[in-house]
């Protein structure tokens, strides 16, 4: 049970370095070679791209945001990898993201780093279905 204080202590770092907007510190739980997909489905690879694109968006549009992760579950997966899902509130002071934003992520844990993270908005169903052509 050690790697669920891990995975805790990791997503603590992670919105300490986003809530401080740093980059490379947020990215410091990531694998060299960790694959990141972002809330708007890019896919970042390396430790070294994720750090720099998040510096982007930490240097502009969620410019002194605040970031609040927490642990909803986990389990070991096998030859040491561990699957956790985690949630979070972003809040944006200003600017065109202004406003509570909630997400889920599905984070792939090797050796108490992430080797693949995916991040999806949380949204009212009714708000999605509104804004779908599909669903007219």
């Amino acid at each position: 049970m050690g790697w669920i204080v891990s995975i805790e202590e990791t997503l603590a770092e992670m919105a300490r370095a986003w809530n401080a907007g740093d980059g490379v510190a947020w990215a410091a739980s990531f694998a060299p070679d960790a694959d990141l997909v972002d809330v708007v489905g890019r896919v970042h690879h390396g430790r070294d791209v994720i750090a720099a694109e998040h510096q982007k968006i930490f240097d502009t549009i969620y410019r002194g945001s605040l970031l609040e992760y927490w642990l909803t579950d986990s389990r070991p997966i096998g030859d040491g990898l561990v699957l956790a899902h985690t949630a979070s509130t972003l809040r944006v002071l200003d600017g065109p993201r202004a406003g509570e934003w909630h997400a889920v992520q599905t984070k792939v844990f090797r050796d108490g780093q992430i080797v693949a993270f995916h991040n999806g908005m949380r949204m009212d169903p009714a708000d999605f279905a509104h804004e779908d052509d599909s669903a007219r």
